[in-house]
């Protein structure tokens, strides 16, 4: 069964905001953005100016009143309510840290509250550098892996000596990438790198964070490489894996370049040493 208690707020009235700053900010008329869906409407009002710090403040603000009008309760299955339009093209960084544990035995939860220091560092960095920060800032929670190759690793197996209940923080920043003219593209893309750069030099190391695998960017100069690698060595069990690799899969065939070039090729330990 589903229920709904924001049944009564139309898709009309989740979407006035954005509607409405759009419409007024590149005079268009109201039945040229009656189609749009909200991820739309935000590219179309990024594209105007996605850099300006003033002008992605504004766009928040409409996409945050959005948000606030779509709030509400739903029940159902969960292949049926876990789905999320994140929207066009995007640069992400995503990163985990440890910020406590949780004992299921008592129930007792273990905090120095690291979660709500991070975003607090996080923020203030953002207004010391300027950055004209795109929504949302995303920040989730996770019990932690038994992988060891997990960023949220902990317990038995893991190379930091932390706890197997271990909870972790997952931040994200996000820059999107709202048309294909390249030399707005390269813009954004070089502002994410500052961005995603001031994260990993002045937080990561901070906080004992390291990079969600599917949002790590190998990258371009060789002093940052070698500083991620050597991140990279510390963090995981690198000669173990690259063991593993040589014999389940020697041949590489589950490798690719960004692989190979931050962790080694199997068999070849001395390409993931710091």
């Amino acid at each position: 069964c589903c229920c709904c208690c924001c049944c009564c707020r139309t898709q009309s009235y989740r979407l006035e905001p954005l509607r409405n700053l759009l419409i007024s900010a590149a005079n268009v008329p109201a039945e040229a953005v009656a189609e749009l869906s909200a991820t739309e409407l935000r590219d179309a009002l990024l594209v105007l100016d996605p850099l300006s710090k003033p002008w992605v403040a504004e766009v928040n603000q409409a996409e945050a009143e959005f948000w606030k009008r779509s709030s509400g309760k739903r029940v159902g299955y969960a292949d049926e309510l876990l789905g999320f339009d994140c929207g066009g093209q995007q640069w992400v960084l995503e990163v985990a840290f440890p910020i406590g544990s949780y004992s299921r035995v008592t129930s007792g939860w273990r905090s120095s509250n690291t979660d709500l220091a991070y975003m607090r560092d996080l923020l203030k960095q953002i207004e010391a550098a300027d950055v004209p920060a795109h929504a949302p800032i995303e920040q989730r929670w996770t019990a932690s892996s038994s992988s060891p190759m997990s960023p949220a690793a902990a317990g038995p197996g893991s190379q930091r000596a932390l706890p197997a209940d271990t909870v972790h923080s997952w931040v994200g920043v996000i820059m999107y990438l709202p048309s294909e003219d390249p030399q707005q593209r390269q813009a954004i893309t070089d502002r994410f790198k500052q961005y995603a750069g001031m994260v990993q030099d002045k937080l990561m190391p901070q906080y004992g964070a390291s990079w969600h695998w599917a949002k790590i960017e190998v990258p371009e100069d060789a002093q940052q490489l070698a500083a991620m690698r050597a991140a990279l060595a510390q963090r995981f069990p690198l000669q173990r894996f690259s063991g593993y690799r040589a014999k389940l899969d020697p041949d590489n065939i589950l490798g690719n370049k960004l692989v190979d070039t931050l962790l080694g090729t199997p068999g070849q330990p001395s390409a993931v040493q710091a």
